[in-house]
Formats: structure tokens, sequence, C-alpha cells
């Protein structure tokens, strides 16, 4: 019966730590959902969850040609859009940004302006989108093409991620605690 009752201690310890161990999230970790390359044509919607050209369904950002020189990258649905900047500008650097720094930023419904005064969508440039389905993601301008003959269209690289796992409060560790406490008793008591 000591034999037992030694083992179980044991046991009881390692699968704590074990359960206290799985409940910490690393906020590094992300998961990839989509990424690619694409020209969005003018007055065409893209859904960055699932990297392509949609119809409206799922659709995040919206390339919109008020005219053949006013043109602006809008928000769809419940997405919303954040300018970052410009590559090397206060050190920017686009493979560096990470799911954490996107989730930092402030988002709107607003646009962003790509037209012929005030464009901020040129070669280079740096927004990020806050996804209809609660993800998030980076997307570099490569080649805007502001010409008629070729729709305006809009070239991006982009890398959609999952947002961070939130990290476990002190109180779920209390509950944990409490559950591992509560088992050790109903093992003592069937033991004794």
């Amino acid at each position: 019966m000591k034999l037992f009752k030694h083992s179980y201690k044991r046991m009881a310890a390692a699968l704590l730590g074990l359960a206290m161990a799985s409940g910490v999230a690393t906020s590094a970790q992300a998961a990839s959902v989509s990424e690619g390359v694409a020209v969005i044509p003018g007055t065409y919607l893209f859904d960055l969850d699932a990297g392509s050209l949609t119809t409206g369904p799922g659709a995040d950002v919206w390339w919109e040609q008020i005219t053949a020189t006013s043109r602006v990258l809008m928000p769809y649905s419940t997405a919303q859009l954040a300018y970052v900047g410009q590559i090397g500008v206060g050190g920017l650097s686009f493979n560096a940004l990470t799911v954490s720094d996107l989730e930092t930023l402030t988002y709107s419904a607003t646009g962003i302006s790509g037209g012929d005064v005030g464009n901020l969508l040129t070669a280079n440039s740096v927004f990020a989108v806050k996804t209809d389905a609660g993800n998030y993601g980076k997307v570099l301008v490569t080649f805007p093409f502001f010409q008629a003959y070729q729709n305006n269209g809009l070239g991006v690289y982009w890398v959609t991620m999952t947002p961070t796992t939130a990290v476990p409060e002190a109180d779920t560790y209390s509950m944990l605690l409490a559950g591992f406490g509560l088992m050790a008793a109903m093992v003592r008591r069937r033991t004794a």
C-alpha cells in the first residue's frame, strides 16, 4: 500500500508539471493560415484567409477604383486595416513582423489611399489586416500597376497567421491544482 501511495504522488507531480507546462502558450508561435503572391485587379475583393480573389463571402479587402486617378483599399465586411509603413523606414522589416506585432496595431474600417494624390500603397509599403475570420495578415505591396489598361492592379505578397494563444491566468492554475487535490483526496480515501 505504501508503494502505491508513493508512486501515486510521483505520478500526480508529473501530471501537474505536464499540465502546467502545456497550459503556457508561447506568443511567438502562430500558425500560418495562408501565404502567397497575387495581383488584386481594380474593383475586386480579396480573401487573405483563403488567399484568393472572391466575389464576397469571406472577403477582407476591396481594391476600389473610384476614378482613373482615385483608388482606395477598403476593408470588407468585418475586416479592419492598419497602415504599417515603408520597408527600411524606421527599421521596418516585413519578415521581422510577428503576429504579436500585428495584434498591437490600431485597426480601423478606414481605407488606405492608393490614388495618384496621397498614395500610401507604393512599392515596399506594408499594411496589416485583421481578417473577417479573426486572423492577422501582413501585406507587402510589391508593384502597383496604376494604369487603366492593367485595371490598376495591386501586386501584393501576404502572410496570414492565427492570433497568439492567450496565456492562462492564475485562476486557471488554481482550478487545476484544486482538481489535482480533489483527485488525491479521492485516491487517499480509497486506499485507506
